[in-house]
C-alpha cells in the first residue's frame, strides 16, 4: 500500500512539473488543425472563385512551417493559359515557392539569427515554440532575406560613384551632425585572406539623458560593410542623404582614432575631423605612464587646439625618458603630429552653445554592440558573402524594418482575393469550434470492480489531466 501511495504521489509530481509543457503541446495541436481546416477551407473557396482560363491539376498535399509547428495542407494545383502550374493557396498566403515557411516564422528566426549563432538560435526555437528548422535553414533564410538588398544598395552606391547624382530626401532638418567611424577585424573562412576589416559609421544628432551619468545618442543612423573607403563613405553618404539635407546642417563634425580612411571621412559629408579623446588618452597613458602632470599639460593643450606647444611638452618629455619609455613617447608624439587636424576640442569654438554637448567616443559602444557580440569573439570565422549578410539582417531588425522589408520581398501578386470580412468569419467560425469528441470520451476501468488496482489508478491521473485540459 505504501509503495502504491509512494508511486502514485510521484507521478502526480513528475506530471504536475511538466504541466505547463503538456498544456503547450496540446495547445500547438489544436491551433495546428485549426490552421489546417481554415487554409483547406480558405482553398476551397480560391477554387469556386478563380478566374476561367485556370484549370485545377492536381490535389498535392505540403508541409507548411508554421509559428504553431509543421501542418501538411491539401491545396490545388492550378494549370494557367501558358501552360504553368500555380498554387494559389500559396500565392494568397505569400509563402515561398520551394519553401513554403510563414512570414511569422521567418521574422522569428531572423531576429533570433541576428544575436546568436545559427545553431543556437534552432535549438531555442525548438526548446521554446513548436518551430523545428535546422540551423542551415536558418542561415538560407538569411541569405533570401539579404541578397536582394545587398544587390539594391550596391546598384545604387556604384550609381551614386559614376555619377553624383543625389537620391530624394526626407528633409528632416538638424543643427548639428555628429558622424563616428571605426573598424573591427574578423576571421575568415574560406577566403585568400585570413581577416577582413568591418567598417561602421554612426550619425547622431545629439545626447540625451537616460540616467546619472548616463547618456545615449539622439535619431542614431548606421551603416557597416566590408568594402574600401570610397564604397562605404558613399553608402553611409547615401544614407544620410536620404534622410537630412545635408547642405542645410549647419556643423558636422567627423570622430574616430585617426585611421586615414575616417579622416578622409570630413571630405565626403563636408565636415570636420575629431580626434576621439579615448584614443587620445590612450596613447598619452602609454606614453607618460605615472607622469600625471606632463599628461594634463598636453592633453589641456591639445583641447585648446594648441598643437605646437602639445608637440614641444612631448619632445621634453621624450629628452627625459630613456629606453622602451622612450620609444612610446615618440610613437604618441607622431600620432599626435600626424592628427594635428583633430586635436583641438569642437566645442571650444562654440561658446556657450557647447554646454550641452558632449565629446565624440559613442562608436566604440556601438562596435561592441553592432559587430562584436554577434560575430566576434567565440571562435566564429566567416565568409565575406557571410559577413555582409548578417550584418544587413542585423540592421534591418534594429532600425525596426524587417518586417516591411519581408513584406515586400515576399509579396506576389495574386489572381483571386477574398475580402477581409469573408476571411474573419471564417478564422471565427473554425477557431471556435467545440473541442475534439476524443476529450468527452469516458473509461469504465475507471469506475468498475478493479477500481483500486495500480494500473487503473494510473490511467485516473492521465484521465485527470485529460480533464485539466478540457
Amino acid at each position: 500500500m505504501e509503495n502504491s501511495l509512494h508511486w502514485l504521489t510521484t507521478e502526480y509530481k513528475a506530471i504536475l512539473e511538466e504541466l505547463d509543457k503538456y498544456i503547450m503541446e496540446k495547445a500547438f495541436e489544436w491551433a495546428r488543425k485549426k490552421y489546417k481546416a481554415i487554409l483547406e477551407k480558405i482553398d476551397n473557396i480560391i477554387a469556386k472563385s478563380r478566374p476561367g482560363e485556370l484549370k485545377i491539376g492536381h490535389l498535392r498535399e505540403v508541409w507548411y512551417q508554421t509559428c504553431v509547428g509543421a501542418v501538411r495542407i491539401k491545396r490545388r494545383q492550378y494549370l494557367d493559359g501558358k501552360k504553368k502550374y500555380r498554387y494559389l493557396l500559396d500565392e494568397l498566403t505569400g509563402v515561398g515557392k520551394h519553401k513554403h515557411v510563414t512570414r511569422g516564422v521567418m521574422e522569428l528566426a531572423l531576429e533570433l539569427a541576428t544575436e546568436m549563432p545559427y545553431r543556437k538560435s534552432a535549438e531555442i526555437l525548438r526548446k521554446t515554440s513548436a518551430i523545428d528548422l535546422a540551423h542551415q535553414t536558418i542561415w538560407r533564410m538569411v541569405g533570401k532575406a539579404s541578397d536582394p538588398y545587398l544587390r539594391k544598395a550596391e546598384q545604387e552606391i556604384r550609381w551614386f560613384l559614376e555619377t553624383g547624382e543625389i537620391p530624394d530626401s526626407e528633409g528632416k532638418p538638424a543643427r548639428r551632425l555628429l558622424v563616428e567611424a571605426d573598424g573591427v577585424f574578423l576571421s575568415l573562412q574560406r577566403e585568400k585572406e585570413r581577416k577582413t576589416e568591418v567598417k561602421l559609421g554612426i550619425a547622431y544628432e545629439g545626447w540625451e539623458k537616460v540616467g546619472k551619468d548616463r547618456y545615449k545618442t539622439v535619431n542614431k543612423t548606421v551603416f557597416a560593410d566590408v568594402a574600401n573607403r570610397d564604397f562605404f563613405w558613399a553608402g553611409m553618404s547615401l544614407k544620410l542623404q536620404r534622410k537630412y539635407d545635408l547642405g542645410a546642417i549647419g556643423d558636422t563634425i567627423v570622430g574616430g582614432d585617426g585611421a586615414a580612411w575616417v579622416k578622409e571621412g570630413a571630405d565626403y559629408i563636408n565636415g570636420r575631423f575629431q580626434l576621439d579623446r579615448y584614443h587620445l588618452n590612450r596613447e598619452l597613458c602609454a606614453a607618460l605612464g605615472r607622469d600625471n602632470e606632463t599628461r594634463r599639460k598636453i592633453r589641456l593643450a591639445c583641447d585648446n587646439g594648441d598643437v605646437s606647444l602639445g608637440l614641444q611638452l612631448m619632445t621634453k618629455a621624450m629628452e627625459d625618458a630613456k629606453g622602451k619609455q622612450a620609444q612610446r613617447i615618440t610613437k604618441a608624439y607622431h600620432y599626435l603630429k600626424n592628427n594635428a587636424s583633430g586635436l583641438g576640442d569642437y566645442r571650444n569654438t562654440l561658446g556657450m552653445e557647447a554646454k550641452d554637448l558632449r565629446r565624440t567616443g559613442a562608436i566604440e559602444g556601438n562596435v561592441d554592440k553592432l559587430i562584436v557580440r554577434r560575430m566576434k569573439n567565440q571562435g566564429m570565422s566567416w565568409t565575406i558573402k557571410g559577413i555582409r549578410r548578417l550584418l544587413c539582417v542585423r540592421f534591418l531588425v534594429l532600425e525596426g524594418h524587417l518586417k516591411d522589408w519581408l513584406a515586400r520581398e515576399n509579396q506576389r501578386d495574386s489572381i483571386v482575393s477574398i475580402p477581409p470580412k469573408k476571411l474573419h468569419r471564417i478564422v471565427n467560425q473554425l477557431s471556435n469550434q467545440e473541442p475534439d469528441a476524443w476529450l468527452e470520451g469516458r473509461l469504465p476501468a475507471l469506475y468498475g470492480p478493479h477500481a483500486s488496482q495500480p494500473w487503473v489508478k494510473r490511467l485516473k491521473v492521465r484521465s485527470e489531466m485529460a480533464n485539466i485540459w478540457k
